[in-house]
């Protein structure tokens, strides 16, 4: 029969084993997803980056040759190879390849990053190459009509990126090292522990191994009574401490992941653009544009656009982060509704009339009373009008309609824009989602304005729905307690 030091000192060290041993998988698993995710990123922006370059070449009237020696420059600073392919898969630029080769090249139709970029517009895949004895991860990206160069690459579709995966191989290989480093030392560190302490061990034990196999099942919520202030009860306040600081940790880890996440996949897109336009307009009035009275103003104006634009785009980021994170609190309060959207029509008249719309109400008469946040409400009314102003065409009508119910009120905002098609409608009020991308970005609009409409209508109890037809026009509604 085994002893007593001899079960403890074995459970400690099958436990640690375990818990270092899956952690050490886990981490290793999250950080090479991590960098290979922030790989695949990159490789889509450089994507992004091309096409811009093959429109600017276009608009230029470059020749084949100038272009292909930019994007020689490109993959050669970059360490990656650059491959533009026609519509049926003939490749008409290889950066690895000299022209005179390219004949003799395979058809790239049926690679896998081709094929999805042709139906979704991207497509990312990793494969072994034996021409290198690398592993390489390709990224395609699918040309719309305007960045499709009408110079020297004719029937040009698809731009296709790929770097060879060594440096994430090599980090991965320095991590896991590490992480067995450590896995040693801690496993050493366990056993000199328990052959100390287990001589002194009695009864407790029993409590502390159960609290050890909850652990080590998952469950972080159990806690070890301290009736003592020997080593024992020590030891039971620093697996208490420990559990509720793997539980912290697990917890903020996630958090941050997913801010994170969503930073680097939504807001660094639609920063990039106004960033870029913004620069260039500066490079070019640094260039000498800015002593030529016939296109400097006009260059500082759209600066003064995108700058703008960008404006806007944080203070939508930093609202609708407070509602999500709960920073946000609501105050309910009765108030009149007629009064409310005669407010809110009269703070969006000076848009409305810029564009010669007209706004009309139709309000019951005499007060309305309803529940809610006057204040939010307000912004999400003037989000829902603006939207209308911004999409409907001039000399238009936006029209605001009350329903007096019995326990609620129906307020309908509705214009006779041109409308959104019904694929669209499910996805209108996700953060970030356009329906005309480039459309919405020369109206101004950041991509949040029905995400933070959506939140505050549902933090009052309700729900927003929208109606469209295309080339009719698109009702807002939603309902207010009495």
């Amino acid at each position: 029969m085994r002893s007593v030091r001899t079960q403890i000192t074995l459970a400690f060290v099958v436990f640690s084993v375990l818990v270092i041993s899956i952690l050490g998988v886990i981490l290793s698993y999250e950080i090479e997803n991590y960098y290979f995710e922030r790989l695949l990123a990159s490789l889509r922006t450089e994507t992004k980056v091309i096409a811009a370059l093959l429109k600017e070449s276009s608009l230029r009237s470059e020749s084949r040759m100038e272009l292909e020696s930019r994007l020689n420059v490109i993959a050669s600073a970059g360490m990656m190879r650059i491959t533009l392919i026609d519509s049926s898969g003939v490749v008409l630029y290889d950066s690895a390849v000299p022209d005179s080769l390219l004949p003799t090249l395979e058809n790239h139709s049926n690679r896998p990053e081709v094929i999805a970029a042709r139906k979704s517009g991207t497509g990312a895949n990793v494969r072994y190459s034996k021409s290198i004895d690398h592993d390489l991860v390709y990224v395609a990206r699918s040309l719309s009509s305007s960045e499709r160069s009408r110079g020297g690459f004719q029937n040009l579709q698809f731009v296709r990126i790929s770097v060879e995966l060594t440096e994430v191989n090599r980090i991965m290989y320095e991590i896991r090292f590490k992480i067995v480093l450590v896995s040693i030392f801690v496993l050493v560190l366990v056993l000199i522990v328990v052959q100390f302490i287990s001589r002194r061990l009695t009864k407790p034990l029993t409590e502390i191994a159960d609290m050890v196999k909850e652990i080590k099942a998952g469950n972080l919520d159990q806690k070890l009574p301290v009736r003592t202030r020997d080593e024992i009860g020590r030891l039971a306040s620093l697996i208490n401490e420990m559990t509720d600081k793997l539980k912290a940790d697990i917890e903020q880890l996630k958090k941050l992941e997913r801010v994170r996440s969503e930073f680097l996949g939504n807001v660094s897109h639609e920063l990039r653009t106004p960033i870029f336009s913004l620069k260039g307009f500066l490079e070019t009035l640094l260039e000498g544009a800015i002593d030529d009275p016939a296109v400097n103003k006009k260059f500082i104006e759209k600066a003064y656009h995108h700058a703008n634009r960008l404006d806007h785009l944080l203070s939508d980021l930093i609202e609708i982060s407070r509602i999500e994170s709960g920073e946000m609190k609501m105050s309910f309060r009765y108030f009149d509704v007629v009064s409310f959207l005669q407010q809110a029509v009269q703070d969006s008249a000076d848009q409305c009339a810029a564009k010669n719309q007209r706004l009309v109400v139709h309000v019951p008469d005499g007060e309305v009373m309803v529940l809610g946040d006057k204040d939010r409400l307000m912004l999400a009314v003037g989000n829902i009008i603006d939207n209308a102003s911004k999409y409907s065409p001039a000399e238009s009508a936006i029209t605001v309609d009350v329903i007096d119910r019995e326990q609620f009120v129906t307020i309908s905002i509705s214009d006779n824009g041109p409308g959104i098609e019904p694929e669209h409608l499910p996805r209108i009020f996700e953060r970030f989602y356009r329906v005309d991308k480039n459309r919405s970005r020369d109206v101004g609009g950041t991509g949040l304005g029905l995400a933070i409409v959506k939140h505050i209508i549902e933090a009052h109890g309700g729900k927003i729905s929208v109606s469209s037809e295309v080339g009719k026009g698109t009702s807002f509604s939603f309902d207010l307690k009495k």
